[in-house]
């Protein structure tokens, strides 16, 4: 897949600095001492400057000479600064100047040649198919059509990190820990910004394995946040459509629903912006009403209802046998005779809308592929649970540095 070179406009690297400048010292505000929030510019502007592998030697050589590395490794690994804060802040920012129609959450698979990293454990590499050793994390991304920054991050830390006390205390794994699966991971990190950060809420686009998805959903529900979450062709659906009366009640994959509707509603035309093949395209979507089998579906609405102290909500799709409908919706591309791919949400939209929506996780895509290797988002080396949260967090910062800095001006907020 192709995702083309970084767009660059006439602005010198001395303006870039002064937007770094601009923002760390607005995101970097809880952090009590100068020094911190001196060594956490520096940081970030040898992950925006430094090329190669972003190491500390090589951020510290884009630095300048003198004992920077051991500087910069104890800033990261074993200092005392809050990361927390810190991508809070660095939310708000990008809420105000970029205006997100959407968070999306998105698995990150790191390949790692040892077995000290922190976290590292034997998992499916989700681009070569193949076991190997790897950190798996989770980001919640802000996403526009034109733009995408992470804010929030997790590290699944597997159970046998959790339960040997050597491994825990190299790595300085807080105490509080304790094991969860890597879909209980990913909820966390939903939970923690719609909970505590005051944002408006957006809708969440699920880019995760199915099988991490139900932990999410109960997030997404308890916190009233609407989902749009990437499904499978042999994901098994009820069917609860009129438009296809034979198989209402009946268990079906998602492949043979929406292209028995297609067949019923005929396909239509939706065209949006790619931002990996930097054009616009015109594929295909049909929509289904589905159900998920009983239980593991928790009811966004019902939730929120719950809360407020009705019995049921007034807003969101029909209930069926007591249970409300989701909607799934397919799109054929480039003018293939079967869906190619797949979403279930609890939003009630048109398709086209739906299907745009879902679009901006190709935003992430292409913003993690291009901008988030340049600052190393997925270049921490190191055996600290804590190094790995404030590495990510400083390279956060960076991203969106760079995706601000990249943006035309009229289109940040669009």
């Amino acid at each position: 897949m192709s995702t083309g070179g970084l767009v660059r406009d006439s602005r010198s690297q001395s303006e870039l600095e002064r937007s770094l400048g601009a923002l760390c010292e607005e995101v970097f505000s809880s952090m009590q001492r100068s020094d911190q929030r001196t060594k956490g510019e520096r940081y970030a502007r040898g992950l925006l400057l430094a090329e190669g592998r972003k190491s500390m030697r090589n951020i510290a050589l884009q630095l300048g000479p003198g004992g920077e590395g051991q500087s910069m490794h104890h800033f990261i690994s074993s200092s005392t600064w809050d990361w927390r804060p810190v991508r809070e802040a660095l939310a708000r920012h990008l809420q105000l100047t970029v205006t997100p129609a959407a968070w999306v959450l998105r698995s990150m698979v790191v390949p790692k040649a040892g077995e000290h990293t922190v976290g590292v454990a034997r998992r499916v590499d989700p681009e070569s198919g193949r076991l190997v050793n790897s950190q798996q994390s989770f980001g919640l991304w802000l996403a526009s059509r034109h733009l995408s920054s992470p804010v929030n991050w997790g590290l699944h830390l597997p159970a046998g990190w959790l339960a040997d006390q050597d491994r825990r205390s190299r790595a300085k794994i807080p105490e509080r820990l304790g094991a969860n699966t890597p879909g209980e991971c990913a909820g966390r990190v939903v939970l923690e910004v719609a909970d505590g950060w005051g944002l408006p809420r957006r809708p969440v686009i699920l880019e995760i394995g199915e099988e991490d998805a139900t932990p999410v959903l109960e997030a997404c529900a308890s916190a009233g946040l609407p989902f749009l979450a990437r499904v499978g062709p042999a994901a098994l659906l009820t069917a609860a459509d009129s438009v296809l009366p034979e198989r209402i009640g009946q268990r079906c994959s998602a492949q043979g629903l929406v292209s028995a509707a297609a067949v019923r509603t005929l396909l239509r035309p939706v065209q949006w912006w790619d931002p990996v093949e930097g054009r616009a395209r015109t594929t295909r979507v049909a929509a289904v009403r589905v159900q998920r089998p009983h239980g593991r579906t928790p009811d966004r609405a019902q939730a929120v209802a719950a809360r407020q102290g009705r019995h049921r909500p007034s807003w969101g799709g029909p209930y069926v046998n007591g249970r409300r409908t989701l909607t799934l919706i397919g799109e054929w591309s480039d003018n293939r005779a079967w869906p190619t791919d797949f979403w279930l949400t609890d939003l009630t939209a048109p398709p086209g809308k739906l299907l745009r929506l879902a679009k901006l996780a190709r935003r992430v895509e292409r913003d993690a592929a291009v901008v988030g290797e340049e600052v190393g988002l997925r270049g921490f080396v190191g055996r600290s649970f804590e190094g790995w949260h404030r590495h990510t967090t400083l390279a956060s910062v960076a991203h969106a540095v760079r995706v601000l800095d990249d943006a035309p001006a009229e289109y940040a907020s669009a």
